[in-house]
C-alpha cells in the first residue's frame, strides 16, 4: 500500500511541477521580414501593399520575460538581427534591428532601436540598404502561458 501512495504522490508532483513550468508568462515574438526594390513607396497604407507582397522571413519565437530574445536571419553575404526584451511585466518591450551586409567584401552594418513599444502593439522597421529596402513588421505579445504563446502562432 505504501508504494502505491509513493507512486501517487510522485505522480501527482511530477503533473503539478510540469504545469506550472507551462503556466509562466511568455512573450510571442512574431516578426515579417520583407525585402522590396527601391521603387516600392512606404506609406500609410502599409499593410495593403504588404498583402501584395511575399515576405523573405517569418521567424516566431517565445521569450521568456525580461529576458533579450533574438532572432538572426541570413548567410554570409547579408544578416538581419532582430533583438527584443520586455521589461518585468510584459506590458512593453524594446526592439532593435541590425542589418549587416557585405560590400566589397567588407562588413557594412545599420541599427535602430524602438523603445517601450505597448503589449500587442505591431510596429515597422525600414531601411534602405544599396538597391533595395528591408521591411521588418514585428509585433509581441505577452501571453499567461507557454501553450498559450505556441497557440497564437497557429
Amino acid at each position: 500500500m505504501k508504494i502505491y501512495f509513493y507512486q501517487t504522490a510522485m505522480f501527482i508532483s511530477l503533473l503539478f511541477l510540469s504545469h506550472t513550468s507551462l503556466a509562466e508568462p511568455v512573450f510571442a515574438i512574431k516578426a515579417t521580414i520583407y525585402k522590396l526594390q527601391n521603387n516600392i513607396t512606404i506609406d500609410s497604407k502599409i499593410d495593403e501593399t504588404l498583402k501584395q507582397l511575399k515576405p523573405s522571413h517569418q521567424p516566431q519565437l517565445l521569450a521568456s520575460l525580461n529576458e533579450s530574445a533574438l532572432m538572426e536571419i541570413g548567410d554570409e553575404a547579408q544578416l538581419t538581427a532582430l533583438e527584443v526584451k520586455t521589461n518585468e511585466d510584459g506590458s512593453y518591450f524594446n526592439a532593435t534591428m541590425k542589418l549587416k551586409e557585405k560590400v566589397d567584401g567588407q562588413w557594412e552594418s545599420i541599427t535602430s532601436f524602438m523603445p517601450h513599444i505597448p503589449d500587442g502593439q505591431t510596429v515597422y522597421f525600414s531601411r534602405t540598404f544599396k538597391d533595395s529596402v528591408w521591411l521588418i513588421k514585428l509585433t509581441g505579445k505577452r501571453y499567461e502561458s507557454i501553450v498559450l504563446g505556441q497557440e497564437s502562432f497557429e
